[in-house]
Protein backbone atom coordinates (compact mmCIF):
# COMPACT_ATOMS: atom_id res chain seq x y z
CA UNK A 1 0.00 0.00 0.00
CA UNK A 2 2.75 2.40 0.66
CA UNK A 3 4.50 1.94 -2.22
CA UNK A 4 1.16 2.27 -4.23
CA UNK A 5 0.69 5.69 -2.76
CA UNK A 6 4.54 6.70 -3.86
CA UNK A 7 3.88 5.56 -7.41
CA UNK A 8 0.65 7.87 -7.09
CA UNK A 9 2.27 10.97 -5.81
CA UNK A 10 5.14 10.35 -8.70
CA UNK A 11 2.49 9.94 -11.32
CA UNK A 12 0.82 13.15 -9.91
CA UNK A 13 3.93 14.96 -9.68
CA UNK A 14 5.33 14.16 -13.00
CA UNK A 15 1.92 15.12 -14.71
CA UNK A 16 1.74 18.54 -12.68
CA UNK A 17 5.27 19.62 -13.79
CA UNK A 18 4.64 18.42 -17.69
CA UNK A 19 1.56 20.07 -18.27
CA UNK A 20 2.70 23.24 -16.68
CA UNK A 21 6.25 23.36 -18.82
CA UNK A 22 3.50 22.36 -22.06
CA UNK A 23 1.46 25.39 -21.07
CA UNK A 24 4.76 27.88 -20.44
CA UNK A 25 6.06 26.90 -23.94
CA UNK A 26 2.80 27.67 -25.53
CA UNK A 27 2.53 31.08 -23.70
CA UNK A 28 6.21 32.59 -24.59
CA UNK A 29 8.67 32.40 -27.18
CA UNK A 30 9.14 33.03 -30.68
CA UNK A 31 5.90 32.87 -33.00
CA UNK A 32 6.78 31.03 -36.21
CA UNK A 33 4.75 32.44 -39.45
CA UNK A 34 2.81 29.38 -39.06
CA UNK A 35 1.70 30.53 -35.50
CA UNK A 36 1.57 34.52 -36.94
CA UNK A 37 -0.68 33.25 -39.65
CA UNK A 38 -3.05 31.53 -37.17
CA UNK A 39 -2.72 34.09 -34.71
CA UNK A 40 -2.96 37.24 -36.69
CA UNK A 41 -4.23 36.53 -40.18
CA UNK A 42 -7.98 37.95 -40.76
CA UNK A 43 -7.90 39.70 -37.26
CA UNK A 44 -6.93 43.22 -35.25
CA UNK A 45 -4.18 43.33 -33.16
CA UNK A 46 -4.52 46.27 -30.89
CA UNK A 47 -1.46 47.58 -28.56
CA UNK A 48 1.01 50.39 -28.26
CA UNK A 49 3.72 51.69 -30.52
CA UNK A 50 6.90 51.02 -29.15
CA UNK A 51 9.47 53.54 -30.02
CA UNK A 52 9.86 57.21 -32.53
CA UNK A 53 8.07 59.99 -31.53
CA UNK A 54 4.83 57.95 -31.05
CA UNK A 55 5.88 55.77 -28.01
CA UNK A 56 3.16 54.64 -26.19
CA UNK A 57 0.30 55.88 -28.40
CA UNK A 58 -2.70 53.20 -29.36
CA UNK A 59 -2.07 51.26 -32.63
CA UNK A 60 -4.41 48.83 -34.12
CA UNK A 61 -3.20 46.60 -36.83
CA UNK A 62 -5.17 44.38 -39.27
CA UNK A 63 -3.70 41.77 -41.36
CA UNK A 64 -6.26 40.44 -43.96
CA UNK A 65 -6.51 36.99 -45.41
CA UNK A 66 -5.48 38.81 -49.00
CA UNK A 67 -2.17 40.04 -48.13
CA UNK A 68 -3.48 43.67 -47.52
CA UNK A 69 -2.96 45.47 -44.10
CA UNK A 70 -4.25 48.50 -42.42
CA UNK A 71 -3.27 50.96 -39.24
CA UNK A 72 -4.84 52.50 -37.31
CA UNK A 73 -5.10 54.77 -33.78
CA UNK A 74 -2.29 57.06 -33.41
CA UNK A 75 -1.09 56.22 -37.02
CA UNK A 76 -3.31 55.21 -40.02
CA UNK A 77 -1.97 53.57 -42.93
CA UNK A 78 -2.85 50.79 -45.79
CA UNK A 79 -0.16 49.10 -47.16
CA UNK A 80 0.75 44.95 -47.52
CA UNK A 81 1.83 42.42 -45.51
CA UNK A 82 3.98 38.97 -46.08
CA UNK A 83 5.06 35.60 -44.45
CA UNK A 84 8.90 35.36 -43.90
CA UNK A 85 11.18 33.26 -42.57
CA UNK A 86 11.44 34.11 -39.34
CA UNK A 87 7.99 36.48 -38.96
CA UNK A 88 6.61 39.15 -41.19
CA UNK A 89 7.18 42.01 -43.63
CA UNK A 90 5.18 44.90 -43.96
CA UNK A 91 4.88 47.87 -46.89
CA UNK A 92 3.13 51.18 -45.96
CA UNK A 93 2.26 53.75 -48.60
CA UNK A 94 3.14 56.49 -46.13
CA UNK A 95 5.01 54.85 -43.13
CA UNK A 96 8.78 54.35 -44.34
CA UNK A 97 8.31 56.04 -47.42
CA UNK A 98 6.82 52.48 -48.94
CA UNK A 99 10.60 50.69 -47.84
CA UNK A 100 9.87 47.28 -46.28
CA UNK A 101 10.60 46.18 -42.79
CA UNK A 102 10.86 42.73 -41.44
CA UNK A 103 9.71 41.96 -37.68
CA UNK A 104 9.65 39.11 -35.39
CA UNK A 105 7.05 38.48 -32.68
CA UNK A 106 8.16 36.79 -29.36
CA UNK A 107 4.76 35.76 -27.21
CA UNK A 108 5.14 37.14 -23.86
CA UNK A 109 2.14 35.52 -21.48
CA UNK A 110 -0.91 37.32 -22.91
CA UNK A 111 1.08 40.05 -25.06
CA UNK A 112 2.70 40.03 -28.10
CA UNK A 113 6.17 41.59 -28.68
CA UNK A 114 6.73 42.84 -32.02
CA UNK A 115 10.30 43.57 -32.92
CA UNK A 116 11.93 45.28 -35.49
CA UNK A 117 14.81 43.70 -37.26
CA UNK A 118 17.78 45.30 -35.61
CA UNK A 119 15.34 44.02 -32.11
CA UNK A 120 14.38 46.75 -30.78
CA UNK A 121 10.83 46.99 -29.63
CA UNK A 122 8.12 48.01 -32.76
CA UNK A 123 5.17 47.29 -30.70
CA UNK A 124 3.36 45.83 -27.57
CA UNK A 125 0.23 43.94 -28.57
CA UNK A 126 -2.14 43.46 -25.74
CA UNK A 127 -5.48 42.22 -27.67
CA UNK A 128 -6.25 40.00 -30.57
CA UNK A 129 -9.80 40.56 -31.84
Amino acid sequence: MKNMKSLIRYVVLFYSISTASMYASAQSGLLSPKDIQAAWVGKTMVGTIGGGPAVGKPLELTMNTDGTAALAGFLTDAGTWRLSESGYCATWKKIRAGQERCFTIVRNGTAYVVNNPDGSLSATITEVR
